[in-house]
């Protein structure tokens, strides 16, 4: 309805002007040559309003015929952007499908269109990730390279397939870039970090620690954690360069970041025992056993007294002990002084908790030790020590990550280099020894204590004879326990 009006209205309009035109009262001479020309006022308004259109209209025209060369380069243009942007929009979704063939086509189909354009270097680099084609990824990556959108993107390409191949000099060529390039970025400054670590640069694994300390790229108790490890490592290296002083200042600042770091604190008490500091070196292990117990802190411990009585160092070493009553190390160690001095009913009740079906091998050990002290019951005692041969594997320096072994800490991980992933632990059972319940004898690891305060260790094998009980038979338990 209004627009309705609004028709009515403009013609109403228009019909009134010329309404008005026509009624206008004059008349219009000029001479041309010999002719002489008159026209009314009316069809002299209408004339000129004629003649201005036809003016406007050639200028229009004149304006479309100079630019459109380039109107029609910029229609072709959009055109194509457009057939790019749907190749891409297609290809990013076959990505994300997982539709390699597709993937693979908009892709090429993109690059055609778009050339080095960032999205269908992107495309292309993730088509390839899906195809799980190396040399065409390492390829997109490195087209990635020239653009300044997509160089930092380009760089992390490059440096994960390097490490993915174990190249570390070339992952440290790609980290070290995108980190100049982008040192906030949290994935360059861990690379950064972990490959100057697994170097055995400690000085520039802390410098790429304190930047992302700086930029809150990790946790407080994080970054300790961190520091303590690295001046761990810097203690080890100075121990074994020779360095007493510097080993000792390094341990002693881990520990004050760290309590319960067993690495810095084994250190720290040897040194601090040799310069004849043993109250000090007490109270390093002492304020690590309570967090971490660890089989070594209690070598440490029961020699930084050499003068002392028997009886007191088994004082000093149950003591110790009770700072960590439930922890399975401090109960063997209890154990093993109440061995030592022959307290078999003592130790037997320490070591209730742990000798069931699952008893690892040093508990088995000390289990035979009692059985042949206390009873003089060599079955029983040689149960055990079978037993020990197939037991749970006992607490040893194991990778988080990649789950190898190790004899001794390290601050990296000899197999995957991985960074302050090695943790005191044991697995679970040892495989069965493979015997048949028939035969006569079975190979066990025997006793042997350490002279200063007799700790059970497995040794050298040797041949005992066994009941002919199956592989898996748990031993004594129950009453017979």
């Amino acid at each position: 309805m209004r627009r309705l009006l609004l028709i009515l209205l403009v013609a109403g309009v228009i019909a009134g002007v010329i309404a008005w035109i026509a009624d206008r009262q004059g008349e219009l001479v000029f001479t041309l040559d010999a002719y002489e020309i008159h026209m009314s006022a009316p069809a002299t308004i209408g004339f000129g309003v004629l003649f201005t259109a036809l003016v406007i209209l050639l200028a229009r025209l004149i304006t479309t015929l100079v630019t459109s060369p380039g109107a029609i380069g910029a229609w072709f243009n959009s055109r194509r952007m457009q057939r790019g942007n749907d190749s891409l929009s297609h290809g990013l979704l076959a990505v994300a499908a997982g539709d390699l063939h597709e993937a693979r086509r908009h892709a090429e189909r993109a690059r055609g269109i778009l050339g080095t354009h960032p999205l269908a270097l992107l495309l292309q680099s993730q088509a390839a990730v899906l195809d799980n084609n190396g040399s065409m990824q390492r390829s997109a990556y490195r087209a990635m390279l020239g653009n300044e959108q997509t160089e930092f993107l380009g760089l992390r390409g490059l440096f994960l397939l390097a490490a993915r191949e174990s190249q570390p000099d070339q992952a440290m060529v790609f980290a070290e870039r995108a980190y100049h390039l982008r040192p906030r970025v949290p994935w360059a400054a861990s690379a950064m970090f972990d490959l100057q670590a697994a170097r055995g640069d400690w000085d520039k694994a802390r410098e790429v620690l304190n930047q992302m300390a700086h930029h809150q790229m990790l946790g407080h108790d994080a970054v300790k954690r961190r520091r303590a490890v690295l001046l761990t490592a810097r203690a080890i290296d100075a121990d074994d360069a020779g360095n007493a002083d510097a080993a000792l200042e390094h341990a002693t600042e881990a520990l004050a970041l760290e309590p319960g770091l067993a690495p810095a604190a084994i250190l720290a008490a040897r040194k601090l025992a040799a310069d004849g500091k043993s109250w000090r070196a007490q109270g390093v292990v002492e304020a690590c056993w309570a967090t971490s117990p660890h089989p070594d802190l209690a070598d440490v411990y029961a020699s930084v007294k050499p003068d002392e009585t028997h009886e007191e160092r088994v004082k000093r070493l149950v003591n110790l002990a009770h700072l960590n009553r439930d922890h399975f190390e401090s109960r063997v160690l209890e154990a093993e002084e109440a061995v030592h001095e022959k307290d078999w009913s003592a130790a037997r009740r320490i070591l209730a908790p742990l000798a069931d079906d699952q008893a690892s091998a040093r508990v088995c050990a000390l289990m035979a030790e009692i059985e042949e002290g206390e009873n003089a019951d060599a079955t029983l005692a040689h149960i055990w020590l079978a037993r020990a041969a197939r037991a749970a594997r006992d607490a040893e320096w194991r990778c988080a990550r990649c789950g190898s072994a190790q004899n001794d800490w390290t601050a990296v991980c000899n197999t995957c280099g991985s960074f302050d992933t090695l943790q005191w632990s044991a697995v679970g059972p040892a495989e069965p020894s493979g015997h048949h319940p028939s035969a006569p004898s079975v190979t066990v690891e025997p006793v042997v204590a350490i002279p200063h305060r007799k700790r059970v260790q497995m040794v050298s094998p040797a041949t005992v004879t066994a009941l002919p009980r199956p592989p898996d038979d748990p031993g004594p338990s129950g009453a017979d326990f």
